[in-house]
């Protein structure tokens, strides 16, 4: 028998030796006879032993790769069905974007662009299709579907008859634009790294690209180029300091020769936005003149703003667009730049520059959107009437709705659509509304809101318009994304219009049993009475649940995040997928969700961990007593604020939950503050709205830190009985991963603690949406559940 010994000083035995001395190690023990049998374990190595070597060369023989890949354990075991299950389910497409404009004659051009998962690639892929929509919303002709490669921003013209195109650039270049028209590529231009940086387009600060009425400039949003760098050190500081100025003040050109390599240091550290924004330059504007084929960068915005959002006025001759301070105003307490992604609390301004911006600057900002009237022609007269004239509201804050999901619960829409006009006054807009979410017709000069879609679907996305044509997108949690088309003309006055589903559109059917699976979902919306103050407000719930398995089941109860988010009642890849395995989900809007009312949304800070919980627990009473759940068998699956509710509950109620996923969690806020983008949050969340403003600072009190573990799921550390698997992105900065690691500490430091699991995705942020982390996690989950669960599949 040959037996070698790995010694904690790596000395490796490769023939007959001593070695005394007691040293703990690793002892690898392979057999003579069979050389894919290996055992690994700690063992204490003997004293004055002499290990023979009987079949030893002085040449060391090692396993080859491919044995010791096939002794690898595979885990999670025993899901190979689920998992089939869940590839397919990542092959169902979605719609991302739609442009419509004028066909021949009376006829709509439609072109839609959808994404799909790519899994061996890790990253989306996104691909056109067109048709011709006739009179009578009917799809006519069509192409195949033409993948977008290598494309990081693709908008239409009005008129459709140009495409402009940007992709990433090179060492030299920051990004490569592209002008289509015709039937033929008309210009490409490559943008140096000195006239901006890496374009913008992550639905926040750019959102595609805007094009002047008659076609010719388009305004994009793209990095700042650097405004400050290091001197070159090396040989060329002194070629530099030597070259002599000629008398209009300038160096002649240096003379290229042979000499030692400069190097540039890295230079100040400059702040960024946040998560989703790490090490990002702020954005700006540029405009692309395809006349001049130039690219210039909108001058005049004040430096300490970061700008985005253009768009141009009807008259093409001014450009409006946002811009975002980069200290907030509403909380100059804080002096660092607040992190932005998903906060609609942060202050923002909106500026106009004329054509001539490029040169001469913007001309005034303002601190509040202002409906403004451009009959006159002179668009720049109209923005300083209605600026001097004051802010017109065209839609007020909806305090409560009094528990009457009809009526209309206020705005709450993250973006307006490039192209929402109807008509000269009218404006399409995606809303919040309950546990859904709707298309409004906004009439700016009557001030009235009309919801236009139905609510017997599922949720809603105004898309485009053209022509007397309206698309939209529809979904629900058993029916993935569809696209809808209506004309406004005749539609009914105060009441939904008649829309049509194109079927030209539909997708091609999935595997009979992931069509099926789909097919199995129902769901169903109920109102839930809260039971701690303000009982006057109920929230809703979503639960989802298999039609061929009725009866109690074993249930996932799922809070959101935000916390002032909400679930809409549209389709989710994951949660589709576990109701096909046999598990009932409750998606629980709690009150401070969306969509239901400011009174609703301001009732939860100050009581975040307290009203949140106790609605979560009303919602489970609510699910057993309808008959849907089982409380015996009842699992928690949460993120972000879900992750600290899901905390919570195991905490404040540990024997009522089996198990509990927690996906980038909030655990402790005490640490949070530290390291968090938006520490604002946690001072409003603990303390209300008022008070905790109040006490914001940068440099938390001892008495904000005992504040903040009171509120926080580590508080309740002690308590958890439910086994505990968390996810978590190393690239989060909303919820750096070390918050959580220190929860899990805290479960593991005891000697009773519960069973836990991590898995670090290493490039991965806040949200866990790569395709490939999307499918790893969500199949740990379902392995999870179904090891501390089960479920009747």
């Amino acid at each position: 028998m040959l037996a070698a010994r790995w010694c904690s000083h790596s000395t490796f035995c490769t023939s007959r030796f001593q070695h005394s001395g007691a040293v703990p190690g690793l002892c690898y023990l392979r057999s003579a006879y069979s050389s894919s049998r290996r055992v690994l374990h700690r063992c204490r190595a003997p004293a004055l032993r002499e290990i023979e070597a009987t079949a030893m060369t002085q040449s060391t023989t090692y396993q080859s790769a491919a044995s010791l890949d096939a002794a690898l354990r595979d885990e999670p075991q025993g899901m190979e069905s689920e998992a089939r299950l869940l590839t397919v389910l990542t092959e169902i497409p979605t719609i991302s974007k739609a442009w419509c404009y004028p066909g021949t004659g009376s006829n709509v051009q439609v072109t839609i662009q959808r994404t799909q998962r790519n899994l061996p690639a890790n990253k989306q892929r996104a691909y056109l299709s067109s048709f011709t929509l006739n009179k009578g919303l009917t799809a006519v002709g069509g192409s195949f579907p033409v993948e977008l490669k290598d494309v990081q921003l693709l908008s239409l013209s009005p008129s459709g008859k140009r495409h402009f195109i940007v992709r990433a650039g090179s060492d030299s270049a920051s990004a490569l634009l592209e002008i289509w028209g015709g039937g033929r590529l008309l210009k490409e231009l490559s943008v140096p790294k000195s006239v901006h940086g890496p374009v913008y387009n992550d639905g926040w600060f750019g959102v595609g690209a805007a094009w002047s009425p008659d076609e010719r400039r388009i305004a994009y949003v793209a990095e700042a180029p650097p405004s400050a760098r290091t001197p070159e050190w090396g040989a060329s500081a002194s070629s530099q300091s030597s070259a002599q100025v000629d008398s209009n003040g300038a160096k002649p050109a240096a003379k290229e020769q042979a000499g030692p390599k400069g190097w540039r240091g890295v230079g100040e550290w400059q702040e960024d936005w946040g998560e989703l924004n790490t090490g990002k330059s702020p954005p700006a504007l540029f405009v692309l003149d395809t006349k001049a084929w130039a690219v210039s960068r909108v001058q005049g915005v004040p430096a300490d703003v970061s700008a985005g959002q253009p768009t141009w006025a009807p008259s093409g001759d001014m450009l409006v667009f946002t811009a975002w301070p980069h200290s907030a105003r509403n909380m100059p307490s804080m002096p660092q730049r607040l992190g932005i992604v998903y906060c609609m609390n942060r202050p923002r301004l909106v500026f106009h520059s004329h054509e001539a911006s490029c040169q001469t600057g913007v001309h005034c900002g303002t601190a509040a959107l202002y409906a403004l009237s451009w009959q006159t022609g002179d668009s720049q007269a109209a923005a300083r009437q209605a600026a001097s004239s004051g802010a017109d509201c065209i839609v007020d804050v909806v305090h409560s709705v009094a528990n009457d999901r009809t009526k209309f619960p206020g705005l709450y829409a993250t973006a307006v659509a490039p192209y929402p006009f109807v008509g000269p006054e009218e404006l399409l807009i995606t809303t919040q509304w309950g546990s859904k979410t709707h298309i409004v017709k906004v009439d700016v000069g009557a001030k009235t809101v009309q919801r236009v879609t139905p609510d017997d679907a599922g949720s809603w996305t105004y898309l485009s318009a053209s022509q007397g044509v309206v698309l939209a997108s529809t979904s629900a949690p058993n029916a993935p994304s569809a696209l809808m088309a209506a004309s406004p003309s005749g539609a009914a006055a105060d009441g939904p219009w008649q829309w049509q589903k194109l079927e030209a559109c539909e997708r091609e059917p999935l595997e009979a049993g992931a069509e099926d699976a789909l097919r199995q979902v129902q769901w169903e919306i109920i109102q839930v009475a809260p039971t701690t103050p303000p009982a006057d407000l109920n929230f809703e719930t979503i639960i989802l649940r298999s039609s061929v398995q009725p009866g109690p089941r074993p249930t996932i109860l799922a809070p959101h995040g935000g916390p002032h988010s909400a679930y809409p009642a549209a389709f989710f890849l994951p949660y589709a997928f576990l109701v096909a395995l046999g598990y009932n989900i409750l998606l629980v809007n709690f009150r401070g969700s969306t969509g239901q009312g400011e009174g609703s949304i301001c009732s939860l800070p100050g009581k975040a961990g307290e009203n949140d919980v106790a609605d979560c627990i009303a919602a489970l009473d609510a699910g057993v007593k309808a008959g849907y759940v089982d409380p015996g068998r009842v699992a928690l699956v949460g993120g972000s604020h879900g992750g600290f509710l899901t905390g919570h509950l195991c905490g404040q109620h540990p024997d009522r939950f089996k198990c509990a996923v927690l996906r980038n969690p909030v655990c402790d806020l005490t640490l949070m503050i530290h390291v968090s983008d938006i520490p604002d949050w946690i001072y409003v969340e603990a303390y209300g709205v008022k008070e905790g403003i109040k006490r914001m600072r940068a440099r938390p009190s001892a008495e904000d830190l005992a504040r903040f573990l009171e509120v926080s799921p580590v508080a309740h550390a002690r308590n958890v009985k439910a086994p505990m698997f968390f996810m978590l992105g190393a690239k989060d900065r909303r919820v750096p991963m070390i918050d959580a690691k220190q929860y899990i500490n805290a479960l593991r430091s005891r000697p009773d603690g519960p069973e836990t699991r991590t898995i670090v995705f290493p490039e991965d942020w806040h949200g866990l949406d790569k395709p490939q982390t999307e499918f790893e996690q969500w199949l740990n989950v379902a392995w999870w559940l179904k090891r501390h669960m089960g479920a009747d599949q």
